[in-house]
């Protein structure tokens, strides 16, 4: 019954974001839902190499973790990779990554996408997509910005002007 459910719920965000063109509620950024993360959203997940990362983890260890869920079919995920490469070229070594959150697809996919594109930060995969649903991510691309308190200061549906300011920001290099 327990994976009858998850089939279906997988399947229906599926075709949601499909349909939705793989956007959210819309392109600004939103503050609306900002506030500390629960301990069921501290996740661990299998990366491309089928090592587990912890969400905490990454956490404790930098001043600000950028979440990013993302499918590879997705064209505005797509469309913002490039600046995201950038992000992370930007502040790697200074207490910043982004973590990329695939939804639902094959390590196989995945690694082969980003081994072509380029990606430089570490990817996750959300095979069942329990994180993207404990998350309330209605539509992709859909990133995170969190703290290491376990914050979130920002919440925003692709690549703004906003979010890179607010990384900036979360780093301390204002």
């Amino acid at each position: 019954m327990k994976f009858s459910r998850r089939l279906i719920s997988t399947a229906f965000l599926s075709l949601f974001f499909f349909t939705a063109g793989c956007m959210g509620p819309s392109s600004k950024d939103s503050s609306a839902e900002t506030g500390h993360l629960s301990g069921r959203q501290l996740f661990t997940l299998k990366n491309l190499n089928g090592e587990e990362v912890s969400l905490d983890g990454l956490l404790k260890s930098n001043k600000a973790v950028l979440l990013n869920f993302w499918a590879t079919w997705c064209p505005p995920c797509r469309e913002e990779i490039p600046d995201l490469i950038k992000l992370q070229e930007t502040y790697q070594g200074r207490s910043f990554t982004i973590l990329g959150v695939d939804v639902g697809e094959s390590a196989a996919k995945v690694s082969s996408f980003a081994d072509k594109i380029g990606i430089n930060y570490p990817v996750v995969l959300d095979h069942d997509s329990r994180v993207s649903e404990s998350y309330r991510v209605v539509g992709i691309p859909t990133s995170m910005l969190i703290d290491s308190d376990a914050k979130i200061l920002g919440i925003y549906y692709g690549f703004t002007p906003q979010l890179a300011e607010d990384v900036k920001k979360a780093v301390g290099d204002v």
